[in-house]
């Protein structure tokens, strides 16, 4: 099992994440909502709305209870992703970006967010989606921009600068280097940016956060390694705030960008 692979096979480091980012950034974000404010132009009422590593489902649900018409599909990589989206109306397969299981030109607005670091080939992801848009349908892409958080990051590598096992090598894919793909891909685009801050008052979210990102770095869940850093990660959080030092403030930044076809 290759470490994304292993990531996604339980979905509660990623429920961990969106729930941090929602609960302690400021000002509030929920790309969510930025996404669907977008790309309900674009699949009106009756359109088909498919969301590509849609993860635990819940846009689509939120989508699928506000009363929308036409179809949501949801594709995952991950069984278990699959298994929990399944129902309310909505149709998950199995499947990756690179290549969708759905038919040419049968689909109004196909989103991918924060999913893209994950491709093992972005251009031939967005070549897919441009073939399963009918035309004037929309692609909804939601990415980091270029070294946001990078408090956290460097809270992580400061962990691992001991450690003399290598990182493993994930592609870059962030607001910088996607927007010329998919100009490449599809014309003209339009983009909007979301910047604020995580902050933290206490060590504990922030080492949550910190430990739900340690498979990026190499680190398989349920390991003696995995488990050491986890400690080192909370040991440190502790340490940052000590004295009643605090709030820990990290600056974060995303991007929506949505193109025709």
């Amino acid at each position: 099992m290759d470490l994304i692979e292993h990531e996604y096979a339980d979905l509660g480091a990623l429920q961990t994440r969106r729930a941090i980012h929602r609960a302690y950034s400021e000002p509030v974000d929920d790309v969510e909502e930025a996404t669907l404010a977008l790309a309900r132009r674009w699949a009106g009422a009756m359109g088909t709305v498919v969301d590509v590593g849609c993860g635990t489902g819940h846009l689509l649900r939120r989508w699928a209870r506000e009363g929308h018409a036409g179809r949501l599909v949801g594709v995952d990589r991950s069984a278990k992703a699959v298994g929990g989206t399944r129902g309310d109306g909505i149709e998950v397969v199995l499947g990756d970006a690179c290549s969708l299981p759905l038919r040419d030109g049968s689909v109004h607005c196909l989103l991918e967010r924060h999913m893209l670091y994950h491709v093992a080939d972005v251009g031939k992801a967005l070549a897919e989606a441009g073939r399963v848009l009918r035309p004037g349908g929309a692609y909804v892409a939601v990415v980091n921009m270029r070294a946001t958080t990078p408090r956290l990051a460097g809270l992580l590598r400061g962990c691992f600068s001991s450690d003399d096992m290598p990182l493993p090598f994930f592609p870059r894919v962030d607001s910088e280097n996607l927007r010329p793909l998919l100009r490449d891909a599809f014309g003209d685009i339009e983009e909007t940016q979301y910047r604020g801050e995580l902050v933290f008052r206490e060590p504990e979210p922030l080492a949550a956060l910190a430990a739900s990102l340690l498979v990026f770095y190499g680190l398989e869940r349920g390991t003696t390694r995995h488990g050491l850093m986890v400690g080192a990660l909370r040991a440190e959080a502790a340490r940052l705030f000590a004295g009643g030092a605090g709030p820990w403030r990290d600056t974060k930044g995303w991007t929506v960008f949505v193109a025709r076809r």
